[in-house]
């Protein structure tokens, strides 16, 4: 291929306690006030109260915003933009998983830009965005580290995927002292999503040698990290997770994802889902039917061979990409991801629906296998 052109954070902070770091990257850029975005479910904890603690030794202000879903929509980015206007800030600081760094993203465009966050749908529609430090409290969406995000928008009760390279965070945390009281179901469903964007970057025909190699690390991390974090979580597992959700996240923030992704958006957009859960369900069968392409089924071989060495030395191709896609169904299963589309609120009239938005999504231009509708509303019928 060409030139590849490779995006990451500027500068990134990794450790137990690493959070205290931000406040000499606030200095070095003489920032004055931050809209802090979380969820209201950390905004009085002790997570967000030692980001607020780095900010006041910063000498640096801030404004509170908490009033976004966990599927960020159209309405609470133009809420958010407007907040951080009028408390006249100059930067954002996100708190939490992806839905808080999707939603400040988001308002970073519309607060810079203009008008409202519709007006951005797709690629590099900015000129300019406001600056963003991204502290990752799970493991999880990798968003701290793309120029990636998504916005439910209402009024098409669809979800969107967006690019925009000035979105990007300049600073990107991952202190896994964050991660250490997650949650089992959170940390099982960040931990699949994770999974999915490692398997969709390895296989995306708009990837590179990098990007492969960075999946196949995430891949090899969560296989051995995922089941004791959801289980027994201690400092390893929690330290696996987070550096193979950050490669993760660099390999799809770089590569795109696909066909999985495309299908999970529509289901948290129209049943407002979590993301992961979704990615999670969807990954065994949307992974089948992507194997209809051979260079798909080659892709998954080589990263059976790459994960699994030892288990696949023997293996066909096609006996290899079996296997990679058995133990993805097996770890789902092992973390309480294997779930039935029917029991989460799914209804059989809303397929065909659900597959004509799938067709629509951003993420399926990046899938080696092309569906059509049929084959996509198969793939949602067979996990009711």
């Amino acid at each position: 291929m060409g030139v590849f052109k490779y995006q990451s954070p500027e500068r990134a902070l990794f450790g137990f306690g690493s959070v205290q770091g931000i406040q000499d990257e606030i200095r070095s850029r003489k920032l004055t006030k931050a809209l802090l975005v979380t969820g209201r479910d950390l905004a009085d904890t002790a997570i967000v109260k030692n980001v607020i603690h780095a900010l006041e030794a910063a000498d640096t202000g801030y404004a509170l915003f908490t009033d976004f879903k966990p599927n960020p929509t159209t309405n609470n980015v133009n809420q958010g933009s407007d907040a951080f206007i009028r408390n006249q800030c100059d930067f954002l600081i996100s708190v939490g998983g992806g839905s808080a760094h999707d939603c400040a993203k988001a308002i970073s465009v519309v607060a810079a830009g203009g008008g409202k966050i519709e007006d951005y749908t797709g690629a590099d529609k900015s000129s300019r965005a406001y600056p963003l430090i991204a502290v990752t409290t799970t493991a999880g969406t990798g968003s701290e580290c793309t120029s990636d995000y998504v916005v439910v928008d209402e009024a098409q009760n669809r979800k969107y995927g967006n690019s925009d390279r000035n979105v990007l965070p300049f600073l990107a945390v991952d202190d896994y002292e964050l991660m250490m009281n997650m949650p089992a179901s959170l940390t099982a469903g960040t931990g699949m999503d994770a999974l999915t964007h490692a398997v969709e970057a390895y296989c995306s025909i708009d990837g590179a040698l990098i990007t492969s190699e960075l999946a196949a690390a995430a891949v090899r991390l969560i296989f051995e990290h995922l089941e004791p974090a959801v289980i027994s979580p201690d400092r390893k597992s929690r330290e696996g997770m987070a550096v193979a959700q950050f490669l993760a996240g660099l390999a799809f923030g770089n590569a795109g994802c696909g066909l999985i992704h495309s299908m999970s958006h529509q289901l948290s957009a129209v049943y407002d889902l979590p993301h992961g859960l979704c990615n999670a369900i969807l990954m065994p069968e949307g992974s089948r039917i992507n194997r209809k392409a051979l260079e798909a089924e080659e892709r998954y071989a080589a990263l059976c061979e790459a994960v699994f060495p030892i288990e696949s030395r023997d293996m066909t191709t096609g006996e290899r990409a079996d296997y990679l896609i058995e133990r993805i169904e097996k770890l789902s299963e092992a973390v309480g991801t294997k779930r039935k589309l029917s029991e989460l609120g799914v209804k059989l009239e809303d397929l065909s629906l659900l597959a004509d938005k799938t067709l629509l999504d951003a993420s399926l231009r990046h899938n080696i296998y092309k569906p059509d509708k049929e084959e996509i509303e198969t793939i949602f019928r067979s996990l009711m």
